[in-house]
């Protein structure tokens, strides 16, 4: 009956000692979400980027600018939902620009800031 008892209790403390190790080292491996962005387009000249910049301010756009690989890319939002993304590019192309929907990957805890439209952090990610 000591040996049935003493295997139950070893049982029981490996079993509590093996969920907190997995609980320590596996929950924090943060997860991906899918964001969809409107790109506007890659530009090499930055001048051409500011062009459009301009031409999305004149059609009163929402736009953004950020630098990736030596390249300058103009994009009008983000989005965590495809079909808000697609009827905003919907709107742009209506305007006579092309533009494309992107499905990009970021972090989980990153939702919030796309969720808020923290564009100064969003740009700052998206540029590393």
């Amino acid at each position: 009956m000591k040996i049935i008892r003493f295997i139950v209790v070893l049982a029981v403390a490996l079993s509590i000692l093996f969920g907190s190790f997995y609980l320590k080292f596996f929950s924090s491996i943060s997860s991906n979400i899918n964001a969809y962005i409107v790109q506007i387009g890659i530009y090499k000249q930055e001048e051409n980027a500011n062009e459009m910049i301009k031409k999305l301010t004149d059609l009163q756009q929402p736009n953004y600018r950020y630098q990736k690989d030596n390249n300058f890319v103009v994009i009008a939002g983000v989005f965590l939902n495809e079909e808000e993304a697609k009827k905003m590019g919907n709107v742009i192309s209506e305007k006579g620009i092309t533009c494309v929907v992107k499905q990009v990957n970021f972090t989980s805890d990153f939702k919030e800031v796309i969720e808020q439209q923290n564009y100064e952090a969003i740009i700052k990610e998206l540029s590393s």
